[in-house]
């Protein structure tokens, strides 16, 4: 498992655990992470490479019902160098780079990390030394 670690400028300390991958299949955009599979359909890819948020869907629910309600977005960064994707409330990125690559055939898949902000360290106190 690799994890970076970085400080954004809001001045947050966030780690990127890679968790999983998106693959291209039949034109839109599967992402599977640890525990869920999500997809942006094919209409949805257009609209994310033209720079405007894509809904993301749940892949289960979309196979029961075609009507199914996004469960995320996914957009482009301010910085254009990746892709920032939101799936209940989960932060998930991926390298814009890969992504491309992926979508014109050059890769198979795309890594996804999850970020996770850091914690402060607390001060932990010292172990008491056993007395005889």
């Amino acid at each position: 498992m690799v994890k970076y670690t970085m400080t954004p400028t809001t001045n947050t300390e966030v780690k990127f655990e890679h968790i999983g991958a998106a693959r291209l299949y039949k034109g839109s955009v599967r992402i599977d992470v640890k525990t869920m599979q999500a997809v942006i359909p094919v209409s949805e890819v257009r609209r994310l490479e033209a720079h405007w948020p894509a809904p993301v869907y749940d892949i289960s629910d979309v196979m029961k019902n075609t009507d199914a309600a996004p469960i995320g977005k996914a957009w482009i960064t301010r910085s254009g160098k990746a892709v920032m994707i939101t799936i209940n409330n989960v932060q998930f990125v991926s390298p814009l780079a890969q992504i491309k690559g992926m979508l014109k055939g050059e890769r198979k898949y795309a890594n996804v990390s999850m970020m996770c902000p850091v914690l402060p360290a607390t001060s932990t106190p010292k172990p008491a030394e056993a007395t005889a």
